[in-house]
């Protein structure tokens, strides 16, 4: 990739964030990320609550009002840790996870929900809003299509990214102040860490998303139907992983599964980092297919 590439996508990805500050998207986009984010971890600490109060209960101790004190009495709940394995993929993994505070592997099962999301959400309109108001052309005059494509492309990512640190924040906020007894060092990392790991696995459905804006010239359709493709996806990944076998039919359905985003829930949690870097490898070029695919109509559209 050439100097001159790099920095036109870096004007670009400036100008995209430039765009959604000014039009205050970006504040809007982050706070409904951390609301939502908090949401989802109340109810997860009211459980641990619950079920800490139970295991007062049998041990003949008094209730407390914030849980994190019976933490360790609680991992040993059949019911919660089968819950944490599914989320981790592979219920035989989970005690190889849990060096980290609980909380944070559930902030990491939160970022790998609201990230396809955001970063879908994002990326659908952001060619197609250009394109419908005609203010691509300002862009086409300074640099290429492609480098227009990439540059808007790392803007959104970047945009993840401090979706991402948003929920980092309010993990750690809901851990110091709704529990008791978690390492503030451990959750920070873990959530972090996690966080990176949603990422990987939300990076194909930015591809997807960029894709039907290329593909669409009006932004309220690209956004409706980015969302249609995204319920589609969520229910095309099980219903394509139940018909996978050895049968030509099953292979078929298999090999569909590789290019759609959703596939790796369970991989992106592995502790593995040959196999990490495997997912991580599969997901950027998934992604970047979904990218390609896109700009094949984009490079031949009228401005």
């Amino acid at each position: 990739m050439s100097r001159g590439l790099v920095a036109d996508i870096a004007v670009v990805a400036t100008y995209e964030m430039q765009q959604a500050l000014r039009k205050r998207l970006l504040i809007v986009l982050l706070l409904g990320y951390a609301a939502a984010t908090g949401v989802a971890h109340w109810g997860f600490v009211q459980g641990l609550k619950e079920l800490e109060g139970q295991a007062a209960t049998a041990m003949g101790v008094a209730r407390t009002e914030r849980p994190g004190i019976l933490i360790a009495e609680v991992l040993k709940s059949s019911e919660l840790r089968r819950f944490l394995g599914d989320l981790v993929g592979d219920s035989s993994r989970l005690d190889a996870l849990l060096d980290v505070p609980v909380l944070a592997l559930w902030s990491g099962a939160v970022a790998m929900v609201l990230l396809p999301v955001f970063l879908m959400t994002g990326t659908s309109t952001t060619v197609s809003v250009e394109v419908e108001t005609r203010s691509i052309r300002f862009l086409a005059l300074r640099t290429e299509r492609l480098p227009i494509v990439l540059g808007k492309f790392v803007g959104q990512l970047v945009m993840g990214v401090l979706a991402g640190l948003t929920g980092v924040i309010v993990t750690e906020l809901v851990g110091l102040i709704l529990m008791v007894q978690v390492p503030p060092l451990g959750l920070a990392i873990g959530s972090l860490e996690h966080m990176a790991r949603a990422m990987v696995f939300a990076l194909p459905y930015a591809g997807l998303g960029l894709c039907v804006s290329q593909w669409l010239a009006r932004a309220n359709v690209a956004r409706v139907v980015a969302m249609i493709v995204l319920v589609a996806v969520t229910i095309a990944n099980p219903v394509l992983d139940a018909y996978s076998d050895a049968t030509l039919l099953g292979r078929l359905a298999d090999l569909t599964r590789l290019f759609l985003p959703g596939t790796g829930w369970g991989d992106v949690w592995g502790d593995d980092p040959l196999a990490l870097a495997l997912t991580t490898a599969r997901s950027v070029v998934v992604t970047l297919a979904w990218v390609a695919l896109g700009y094949w109509r984009f490079d031949r559209r009228d401005l």
